[in-house]
């Protein structure tokens, strides 16, 4: 007769506790393989509990290995090979034991990416600190009620259809919102011509699978957006970097570059470029576009921030002109509504979106539809256009103030970029390049976050610089950072 007893104090549900107990005795030796467990009828009498507690305690116990039974008979414990793996969790840092050789067997690429993402210098976030190093949309200021709205519609309107794989391409009604959308910034494209992402980090990855093999020279702008680096070593391209001038990329080192190698791409940021927040003109756009026609080079144009604009006049994207398909043009909700929601888009030549959006079907089925449905509501309510407008107040206010404190606060001779849209700004430090890990770390312990300036580029730079990032602290905070920054900056 088995004898089981529950604690009413435990807080673990009756069913858990009976299959506890009944490993335990398992284990312990006192239940051998071949005996027979009590009906389920009979030990929920003897214990006081509904037979469907037992049931389900029997179920869990089967799974784990130790009981078998087949109908009509009674259940009775199994001989079990291997018991479950039960290690204790140790501290963070401590690594688990394996048989497995993972660093020997991972790819040369993964294993470059891992430890370039293991020597990335972490910020500590605690304390009494100003963050001016995080790059992502203020949670602060997150259209939360509008969305909750956008996904409450897509369920009562859509049904079982936001829930379904996608189209590899997309939500069919999110891109015909998109290519309306993009009209409107001089982009003609149709929906045919638009493939949805999970945001535009997986975008570029889609890009570089398409086009890039190991050992291609792939164009990158020095310094550059920080993911773009891993991403590159992943695919085992190789980046070759053209430094950036105060109007943008040097167009005559680009050239120079095309007339001497064969390269796979180019990737750019014109407007409200990360990390710089450098915008470039009409003049430049056009130059650039021009040169990778000639050399019948893709020129892949990130415009992660394209409708962050606050001051001056707003300057027409390169896919704009682009009317021999030259352009892919990448975008994201992630940068300008909130991170999490990961939505994305690339704009391009008919083939080139067929082919991304097979590979897309190949590595993942398909992108998020709820939230790709979600995301084509927000447009189409004309919520998106409101929300834009009040954070375009907020973020030119910040700007303002950024620009304005460290004007105040910085000695002479300190250098910065002065950009009219977007998050970030770029500060060359005094010193050697050397020096820019002591400089951060001496702003961090006089509580102001920077992003140091060494991420943003392949190759070491020949000077210290970090960015700094409005996106999430308000005008008091960047007021205070730019004082902190200047006393520093005068202690040296």
């Amino acid at each position: 007769m088995l004898l089981l007893r529950l604690d009413p104090d435990d807080a673990a549900p009756a069913y858990l506790q009976i299959r506890d107990r009944i490993v335990a005795l398992v284990e312990e030796g006192v239940l051998r393989p071949g005996d027979r467990l009590p009906a389920t009828r009979a030990l929920a009498e003897s214990i006081g509990v509904h037979r469907s507690t037992v049931v389900r305690a029997y179920d869990e116990i089967r799974a784990l290995g130790y009981l078998k039974s087949r109908s009509g008979s009674y259940s009775t414990i199994r001989h079990r090979a291997r018991t479950p793996a039960t290690r204790q969790v140790g501290p963070a840092d401590e690594p688990s034991s394996s048989v497995v050789d993972w660093s020997g067997l991972a790819g040369p690429h993964a294993r470059e990416v891992w430890a370039l993402e293991a020597d990335a210098w972490r910020l500590d976030r605690r304390g009494d600190v100003i963050d001016l190093e995080r790059l992502a949309a203020d949670p602060a200021l997150a259209p939360t009620d509008d969305l909750r709205r956008c996904f409450k519609s897509v369920l009562v309107r859509t049904g079982p259809a936001a829930l379904d794989y996608a189209d590899p391409a997309g939500w069919a009604p999110l891109r015909e919102v998109l290519a309306v959308r993009l009209r409107s910034h001089g982009i003609a494209v149709s929906s045919q011509e638009l493939m949805i992402t999970s945001g535009a980090q997986q975008a570029l990855d889609l890009v570089l699978r398409l086009l890039a093999r190991p050992g291609d020279r792939v164009v990158v702008e020095a310094p550059t957006y920080r993911m773009i680096h891993p991403l590159l070593r992943l695919h085992g391209a190789v980046p070759v970097e053209i430094g950036m001038r105060e109007g943008g990329m040097d167009l005559d080192l680009l050239e120079r570059v095309l007339e001497a190698v064969e390269v796979r791409l180019v990737y750019t940021m014109p407007s409200f470029h990360n990390p710089t927040g450098v915008t470039t003109d009409q003049a430049h756009r056009e130059r650039l576009l021009e040169l990778c026609e000639r050399w019948c080079v893709p020129l892949v144009e990130d415009a992660f921030e394209e409708e962050m604009k606050y001051f001056g006049r707003a300057v027409l994207p390169i896919k704009s002109m682009d009317c021999r398909g030259t352009v892919l043009y990448v975008g994201t909700f992630s940068k300008v509504v909130f991170p999490g929601l990961r939505v994305g888009w690339i704009a391009g030549p008919r083939q080139a979106i067929e082919m991304l959006a097979s590979i897309q079907h190949a590595s993942c089925l398909a992108s998020n539809t709820l939230a790709q449905a979600a995301a084509e509501r927000f447009c189409a309510r004309g919520e998106m256009e409101a929300y834009l407008r009040r954070i375009h107040r907020v973020y030119r206010r910040r700007l303002q103030a950024m620009l304005d404190g460290l004007r105040r606060h910085l000695p002479a001779g300190i250098r910065w970029t002065r950009p009219v849209g977007g998050y970030t700004l770029w500060l060359t430090l005094p010193g050697r390049a050397a020096d820019e890990r002591l400089w951060c770390e001496r702003l961090a312990r006089a509580g102001l976050l920077v992003a140091p300036g060494r991420a943003f580029f392949g190759s070491p730079p020949a000077r210290p610089h970090c960015r700094l990032s409005i996106a999430c602290a308000d005008e008091a905070a960047i007021e205070e950072g730019c004082r902190r920054l200047g006393a520093e900056l005068v202690r040296r």
